[in-house]
């Protein structure tokens, strides 16, 4: 599935990627999603090595928030005992 998302980013590096694209002959989008996978795939599991479990188990568990803030508050209990 893919998505629209709009962002703000700093000229410069707006249109270095803007001539990318066109040298490349590729859209613009390509070239984003490219450099987007590559950090999220090589940059950030040198830096946390917990980064590969936690989008492996993206949506794994789905709870409404009201659970979500009663397991938190349950646990604060138990560690404060």
């Amino acid at each position: 599935m893919r998505r629209k998302v709009s962002t703000i980013m700093d000229e410069t590096l707006f249109r270095r990627t803007k001539v990318e694209a066109a040298r490349q002959n590729r859209p613009l989008s390509a070239i984003l999603e490219e450099a987007l996978t590559h950090y999220f795939d090589e940059q950030l599991p040198r830096r946390d090595p917990r980064h590969r479990s936690v989008s492996e188990t993206w949506g794994a568990m789905a709870a409404p928030p009201e659970l979500i803030r009663q397991i938190m508050e349950d646990e604060d209990e138990y560690l404060d005992s």
